[in-house]
């Protein structure tokens, strides 16, 4: 048997799960309709948004942008203050 990827669990709640299997993340959501907002948002951000790889509802594959993450959740940011979006 090949190699298989570890998943790992990103978000998870009662409405929805996200999981990453390598550079893919998968995005399970119970609210369809907010599923088909945030895919029309992404094709029309000003800003290099996730290529839609494949949908089969209630799951969205979205492939991983390039780049460093600015932090991860329950961990300190090792992003500069720059990168951040806060007024000054």
């Amino acid at each position: 048997m090949a190699d298989a990827e570890e998943a790992e669990v990103v978000v998870a709640h009662h409405e929805r799960a996200i999981l990453r299997v390598g550079d893919v993340f998968l995005k399970i959501d119970a609210d369809q309709t907010r599923a088909d907002v945030e895919v029309e948002a992404m094709a029309m951000a000003p800003i290099p948004a996730p290529e839609v790889l494949w949908r089969k509802p209630p799951v969205l594959a979205l492939a991983a942008l390039p780049g460093m993450p600015l932090g991860r959740l329950g961990e300190p940011s090792t992003a500069s203050p720059a990168s951040s979006f806060a007024p000054r």
